[in-house]
């Protein structure tokens, strides 16, 4: 059944998404522990897998954007790097789905 929804919503974001790209600085990083099973929950955010995130400015139109990277990625960012990254939003209401530094 999650499976389906999944499905439904990448038809949906790539059918309703416009990408961009564009030139970024790393603002912040975050690392969010996995949730252990059983585990009370600490962090809103943990899932039964690590995240690494990175925070970003776009340089073009100031936006936020929280990145998911894999580990080799996120220990190599510091603060004030400059990046590319690649996203996607949605037509209407703006949110960002998917985004990646390259």
């Amino acid at each position: 059944m999650v499976f389906g929804y999944v499905v439904a919503l990448l038809f949906i974001c790539l059918a309703g998404c416009e990408r961009k790209s564009g030139d970024a600085v790393v603002i912040g990083k975050d690392y969010v522990a996995a949730l252990k099973q059983g585990e009370e929950i600490k962090d809103q955010r943990a899932t039964n897998q690590e995240q690494w995130i990175v925070k970003v400015r776009m340089l073009d139109n100031g936006r936020t954007i929280e990145v998911r990277a894999d580990r080799v990625q996120w220990e190599k960012l510091h603060e004030n790097d400059r990046v590319k990254v690649t996203y996607r939003v949605g037509k209407h209401t703006g949110t960002v789905w998917d985004a990646e530094i390259q």
